[in-house]
């Protein structure tokens, strides 16, 4: 009974807590800019007005491609882009322009999957194919100062110049805080970052449902966790430079 559109809606279910809180904290950076009282719901409601655009491109774009190469090859339309089309939102900062998700879209839907034959054949990630297009296309609307917190007020005024700060490493190594204690800013998610990447509570509720529900796996899960760590060790022997140590 767990066939492909099964296993894509509890993939679906696993990212709505990093998502919805993506969309909290997105507000939550807006208005802690503009130093004036909000609610949850301010927060919510300004970080949607952002994030939901981009989800409804990412979609119209992606499923309209893969209806065009089921056509093409007579293949039935399958489930895999559900999955795909919601990811890539959540992995793009809150500035990055809406015709931008679209090419990044065409990009990795294409080139990260139907040239390989489609669901279940890629050898990329499409998600991540699309963040790496970017990164390399537009790499001043993936990194620097302007991109992670919405710096705009109605009409498309500015609410400020820029947004400076140091990367997480830094803010480490001089115990800067952002909401309470650093560790719990970091782990609860109240920093800047990629729409639905802060949070490391979001992203464990998830990880426990894919557990559960047999769709993931802790080895995998494991794996790339211990890759990363031990490859950050690895830095930290060598520390060629300060970002290493």
């Amino acid at each position: 009974s767990v066939d492909l559109k099964r296993t894509m809606s509890t993939v679906i279910i696993a990212l709505l807590p990093a998502l919805i809180y993506g969309i909290y904290n997105s507000g939550y950076q807006y208005y802690s800019q503009l130093d004036v009282p909000f609610t949850f719901l301010d927060a919510f409601i300004h970080g949607s007005w952002k994030i939901l655009p981009m989800i409804i491109v990412s979609y119209a774009v992606g499923l309209s491609i893969e209806f065009a190469f089921a056509i093409f090859r007579n293949h039935p339309i399958n489930e895999g882009y559900l999955v795909t089309g919601l990811l890539i939102p959540m992995i793009m900062p809150i500035n990055v322009p809406l015709w931008m998700v679209a090419i990044s879209v065409i990009f990795a839907v294409v080139i990260g999957k139907e040239v390989f034959g489609g669901t279940g054949m890629n050898i990329l990630n499409p998600a991540l194919t699309a963040r790496a297009f970017l990164f390399f296309a537009y790499p001043s609307h993936m990194s620097g100062d302007n991109v992670w917190i919405d710096t705009t007020l109605e009409k498309g005024q500015k609410l400020i110049d820029g947004f400076s700060g140091a990367t997480p490493l830094a803010d480490f190594a001089s115990g800067i805080e952002y909401n309470g204690s650093l560790f719990a800013s970091y782990f609860n998610g109240t920093i800047p970052g990629s729409i639905s990447e802060t949070s490391i509570i979001a992203i464990l509720i998830g990880a426990i449902i894919l557990l559960i529900t047999g769709i993931g796996s802790w080895r995998t899960m494991i794996s790339v966790f211990a890759g990363g760590y031990v490859m950050g060790l690895l830095f930290n022997l060598w520390g060629a430079t300060e970002f290493m140590n």
